[in-house]
């Protein structure tokens, strides 16, 4: 009885700090936990968690969907007040990963999109959702909720939503491509045959702990591991959310015979997606002119035909016929250095790096590609 007052005494004190909007936001996280007829109703964060504890996703023993529902809104110092040792013990509780990566995406893009960016976005869906839908109180939580009622989007489905935020903000479709980015690896490494275990939204700690407890694993029956990180960069590392970078050798050495003895001898693969610095890699037009003679200037749109700047150094070479995993990176490298942002005149050149001893192959599985 005691432990259950000091719960709804925690649940109370969320109750009391948390704003209508704030309170809207999670009833929009919970919609694929709870009915969206339950959701309705509620207008007040005790009525929310009352249903979330109806529901066995809330209680004293397990506060890890409270705490990710209040890290996802960015509440840290409400956070630290309820998991002080005289609030809410915690005994080691984290958070829970129970609002999926989908909804978390949708919420963080409503919280990037200013007033003027929502008119227009309720100006593009006019000829797709009812007029009644695009009221001017209507928010743009709310429109995502509808745009899912009308089968226009769901977490498979981005292709509407991306075409809209590409329209309005150029810069937040980076962040639905990382989204789609990420399924697709989860999707790929899961039809290849590994076990795929994702971390998101790490501070530096977080991901040194992550890969630290992967080091500790017991890997005797796998043939390799592979690690995957998509985040900011700089020149040394990649960046965490904390701003705190994790140099390459950190994430290397983590996976070290020395540090993961039953990895000794087997592949250990790294596939960076970060930015490396601020500097752009211009693109190297081929001179098909006479020293003699000035290449003509127009204002017509640059030649398709350049490569990057850095491109044609060879860093490494594989003598080993067949398709094997060097063979598919330089396919890559060669992908890439076809492509230019809009303007035609900066290029991104992939880095492979290794000191591999042996091939690595990934064989073909039976079942048919899970990706287009």
């Amino acid at each position: 009885m005691q432990t259950d007052l000091g719960f709804q005494r925690v649940l109370l004190k969320v109750q009391q700090s948390l704003t209508v909007d704030e309170v809207q936001d999670l009833v929009f996280l919970c919609s694929d936990l709870l009915s969206l007829k339950d959701l309705s109703a509620v207008t007040s964060a005790g009525q929310l968690f009352s249903l979330l504890e109806n529901r066995d996703l809330l209680s004293w023993e397990d506060p890890s969907l409270l705490l990710e529902l209040l890290r996802i809104l960015k509440r840290n110092s409400l956070i630290r007040s309820l998991t002080s040792d005289d609030v809410m013990p915690t005994n080691g509780t984290t958070y829970s990963q129970l609002i999926s990566p989908y909804r978390q995406l949708l919420y963080e893009l409503s919280e990037s999109i200013c007033e003027q960016d929502l008119k227009n976005i309720k100006f593009l869906l006019l000829k797709t959702l009812p007029r009644k839908k695009l009221e001017k109180d209507t928010t743009l939580l709310q429109l995502f909720l509808e745009m899912e009622k009308e089968g226009f989007l769901d977490e498979n489905n981005l292709d509407v939503l991306q075409k809209m935020i590409a329209d309005i903000n150029p810069c937040l479709e980076k962040r639905i491509i990382q989204y789609k980015s990420e399924k697709s690896l989860e999707v790929v490494f899961q039809w290849l045959g590994f076990e795929v275990l994702t971390e998101r939204n790490c501070d530096r700690h977080q991901i040194m702990q992550v890969l630290r407890d992967l080091a500790a694993r017991d890997h005797t029956s796998a043939d390799c591991v592979v690690c995957c990180v998509l985040s900011h960069g700089k020149i040394k590392g990649i960046v965490g959310v904390d701003g705190q970078i994790v140099t390459y050798r950190e994430l290397i050495e983590t996976l070290s015979p020395s540090q993961c003895p039953t990895l000794f001898k087997k592949p250990k693969l790294f596939f960076i997606q970060a930015c490396r610095g601020t500097d752009d890699q211009p693109a190297a037009f081929p001179q098909i002119f006479p020293d003699d003679e000035v290449m003509p200037v127009s204002d017509s749109a640059v030649p398709r035909d350049s490569i990057p700047k850095m491109a044609d150094y060879l860093l490494a070479m594989s003598t080993v016929p067949g398709v094997d995993l060097l063979s598919i990176l330089t396919q890559v490298n060669s992908d890439w250095s076809k492509k230019t942002d809009k303007s035609g005149l900066r290029k991104q050149m992939p880095q492979p790096e290794f000191t591999l001893t042996k091939r690595v192959v990934f064989p073909k599985p039976k079942t048919r590609t899970p990706l287009p």
